[in-house]
């Protein structure tokens, strides 16, 4: 295994500079890959999809909506009811009951969605952007995430994964990145208890 230190760039024209940067602190070339991070849920880890089907909130995302539509339209056929009990007249009734269950189904569905999607077990994320990733040698970590911090990287992870032929060979877009804190330059916990 090699230790690789890569970081996150908004731009090409950034990871350009980073690269450039490396190079003028004599990082070898073939110890450095840059490629494109899709979005969550569009890493194509399937030839007909995303990557929704490896993490647990998109996975439950479906069920959350239905039984939030379950729930939302409960509530808008209820209060249908309540209005048919205050005396409005029978088709008034019946068009706020049409309604009021469609909208109630409308934001259950997304809330309901939404709740399942924002899954707090997942604390960080992959996002996207470009990637400089670096095969590091012993004791040049810190020296390659100050570099890639200064060229603007807007996350600095480091990973212990396989490197052939310059790139990062084992690299995997949905797996949760361990990001390194810029003051401690040692990996963020992904534990809410620690923080606390």
């Amino acid at each position: 295994m090699t230790t690789i230190i890569a970081g996150r760039f908004q731009t090409s024209e950034q990871a350009d500079h980073a690269v450039a940067a490396l190079a003028a602190r004599s990082v070898a070339r073939e110890s450095v890959s840059v490629f494109y991070v899709t979005p969550p849920g569009q890493h194509d880890a399937t030839l007909v999809g995303g990557d929704e089907h490896r993490s647990a909130g998109l996975e439950q995302s479906g069920k959350g909506a239905a039984t939030g539509a379950a729930l939302g339209a409960s509530i808008g056929v209820a209060g249908a009811l309540i209005g048919a009990t205050a005396g409005l007249a029978a088709p008034m009734v019946a068009v706020a009951g049409l309604g009021a269950a469609a909208a109630g189904a409308y934001g259950g569905s997304l809330s309901g969605a939404m709740s399942t999607t924002l899954d707090p077990g997942i604390h960080q994320i992959r996002h996207a952007g470009m990637m400089v990733a670096v095969a590091v040698g012993a004791g040049s970590s810190d020296d390659v995430a100050a570099t890639l911090r200064d060229a603007g990287a807007v996350d600095i992870e480091s990973a212990e994964g396989t490197w052939a032929n310059g790139t990062w060979d084992d690299f995997d877009p949905t797996t949760p990145p361990a990001l390194l804190d810029p003051t401690t330059k040692s990996p963020v916990s992904n534990d809410p208890e620690a923080a606390s």
